[in-house]
């Protein structure tokens, strides 16, 4: 499972993602961090969620609404902690190794 998954590598491909995103215009400067901590922490509170995009609070809730809408973040609730998502179209490109290409 492991070899399939490369969980080491997994932070890498999310970056890489992120920045071809943001030059696109389809996601904001300040997400990386937000995902990465998703990533290592499980959950994220939504306050430090905004202090990690390094905007004030304001786009820093546009920030954390765009991931939310795109599924790269999701939530039980308005109030509720932030945890990974994983959208089908990014699955490829974060597990390449999950479902390849034939």
């Amino acid at each position: 499972m492991e070899s399939l998954l490369q969980p080491a590598e997994l932070l890498r491909r999310i970056e890489i993602f992120v920045e071809d995103e943001v030059r696109a215009g389809r996601l904001l400067r300040g997400s990386y961090p937000v995902l990465r901590e998703a990533v290592l922490a499980g959950d994220v509170d939504r306050a430090q969620a905004r202090q990690l995009t390094g905007f004030q609070e304001r786009m820093g809730r546009t920030v954390i609404s765009k991931l939310l809408g795109k599924g790269l973040l999701v939530s039980g609730g308005p109030k509720d902690p932030l945890r990974l998502g994983f959208p089908l179209d990014v699955v490829e490109r974060w597990f390449p190794k999950l479902y390849p290409v034939t």
